[in-house]
């Protein structure tokens, strides 16, 4: 701290999409593994927030307009999310490994972001 090196969390995420980004990093990170707080490292997690934030947009609009597809048949996307589900809890059970858990998560992103 005498040295200067010091950085307090309102000094450093002055912004509440700063401090959103800071919280998603520190959930995303392996708690066995210093955490690397850059502004690399938050502007890679506020980059991830709004991909996530799109994709809850475009699925809030998709709900709200009714516009599921009525087919019993289960799509590509439903197939993908059951089997990322599952990778997530493994991952989530396998000493709570949250970088395989938000790879997951990412790759049903991805899939929805291709749709």
């Amino acid at each position: 701290k005498s040295k200067g090196n010091f950085l307090t969390l309102r000094n450093a995420c002055p912004t509440s999409d700063d401090v959103r980004a800071y919280r998603y990093l520190v959930v995303s990170s392996q708690y066995r593994n210093p955490l690397s707080f850059t502004e690399t490292a938050l502007g890679a997690a506020k980059g991830a927030l709004k991909r996530m934030d799109n994709i809850m947009k475009q699925l809030n609009d998709a709900l709200g307009d009714n516009n599921l597809p009525g087919n019993d048949s289960k799509s590509d996307i439903a197939l993908c999310v059951e089997k990322e589900l599952l990778n997530f809890e493994a991952a989530l059970q396998d000493d709570l490994s949250m970088p395989r858990a938000s790879a997951s998560m990412f790759s049903i992103i991805k899939l929805a972001e291709s749709e």
